[in-house]
């Protein structure tokens, strides 16, 4: 995973339970899409959001969102 341009990374669907999450941004992460600590031995710091009731979350995979870690539709995918 990188922070690509490309407007053909889709947003990944998933379903969470009620936490804290944090999203991998350096994409080095051995548990892809969440983060596991890689992004420490450089620069790139996750991105921390919470799920208050269990529900299926879009993150976004192209890096065009304003509502980080979130898909708003910015790369032209239509979201349920």
């Amino acid at each position: 995973m990188s922070r690509s341009e490309d407007d053909q990374a889709m947003p990944i669907a998933i379903t969470l339970e009620p936490g804290t999450y944090f999203r991998c941004t350096c994409g080095e992460s051995d548990s892809l899409p969440f983060c596991d600590g890689h992004h420490q031995a450089g620069g790139e710091v996750p991105i921390r959001f919470t799920v208050t009731e269990r529900e299926r979350v879009y993150l976004c995979a192209c890096w065009k969102t304003d509502n980080p870690p979130h898909c708003d539709g910015s790369c032209g995918v239509a979201l349920p």
